[in-house]
């Protein structure tokens, strides 16, 4: 069988599409007359069609000026592109979370592209790839640990509404701690489902009153309409919580802490300032608040690239 060499849709070819479309011929017919697949084919008809159907010249006009942006488009960071990349990157933004953002400013640079500059960069001695969220380290699971005794009141996952699970509604909150170097302190985390917004609070242990009372702190000044735990004892204060703050709480299943996901990709976010292991006892609350200002103005993918910070505002703006 002799070897089918590539090549693209001419001219011709629309000129011979559009004439066998207008005769009512199915995809499947045009591409045997014409040599290429059924799905180039529709593919053609949906990229290249206009309001008034298929033309030939207008598909070609299309196809070319297509084709030209993506020529014009830099395959190397330059110039201001490459101040503002390198900037968010020393921010801890990802290559993607670069690349949407700066979409929404009509600056067109692919996180493939962005690899490649860091890759070079890396290469050349420098120290760009240390702002990456993984570097080559391999992560462990952790051990199982022995079963604790249960919290009182404590009300089940399952029980919460449903509006929560789907983030259609601001309010909706998830709590967790980050444990430092042994005896070094904690760092209270709290996140807001919808806003994907965070908060960081500064624990010298992880003892129940002092975790009561900084949530119900912190989260005086935002809509709190619920808050789901872990079973760990530091949150056993939760009915003062709810009191507090009139915000039911809920609790995850023992060792199921995917069931509170969001706050544990924001820990994993808050463990690229404060990695594992590190002592926590120099760690200021302006050294907190610039580490929260950096992750709430971070562009996100689920947030169609805006930033937690951009959200909150928009709840505010309806509060």
């Amino acid at each position: 069988m002799p070897k089918k060499h590539y090549r693209r849709l001419c001219k011709a070819d629309r000129a011979a599409i559009e004439g066998m479309n207008k005769e009512g011929m199915s995809q499947v017919a045009i591409a045997d007359v014409i040599g290429f697949s059924q799905s180039t084919i529709s593919k053609e008809l949906k990229r290249n069609g206009g309001q008034r159907g298929y033309r030939h010249k207008q598909a070609q006009g299309f196809a070319t000026r297509r084709k030209e942006s993506k020529r014009s488009r830099p395959r190397k960071i330059v110039g201001e592109v490459q101040d503002e990349v390198e900037e968010r990157l020393s921010r801890k933004h990802s290559p993607e979370q670069i690349s949407g953002a700066l979409g929404r400013l009509n600056q067109h640079v692919s996180h493939e592209t962005i690899y490649r500059h860091i890759e070079v960069n890396k290469d050349a001695g420098g120290d760009l790839w240390r702002h990456l969220r993984i570097n080559n380290r391999k992560r462990r699971r952790p051990r199982v640990k022995a079963s604790r005794e249960r919290i009182a009141g404590r009300t089940g996952l399952e029980k919460r509404p449903k509006a929560v699970e789907r983030r259609s509604r601001f309010g909706d909150w998830e709590a967790d701690l980050i444990e430092g170097r042994k005896g070094s302190g904690y760092l209270l985390s709290l996140y807001e489902r919808k806003s994907r917004l965070g908060r960081l609070v500064k624990l010298e242990t992880k003892g129940s009153k002092g975790t009561t009372l900084a949530i119900i702190a912190t989260l005086r000044a935002y809509k709190v309409r619920t808050i789901t735990y872990d079973n760990g004892l530091e949150f056993s204060g939760h009915l003062e919580v709810t009191e507090a703050l009139e915000a039911k709480g809920y609790f995850c299943q023992p060792y199921h802490s995917w069931e509170k996901g969001g706050v544990e990709n924001f820990n994993g976010l808050v463990r690229q300032y404060y990695p594992k292991g590190m002592d926590f006892s120099p760690i200021s609350e302006q050294n907190l608040m610039e580490t929260e200002r950096e992750l709430n103005q971070r562009p996100r993918k689920s947030l169609d690239y805006m930033s937690p910070a951009d959200l909150e505002q928009q709840a505010d703006s309806k509060c």
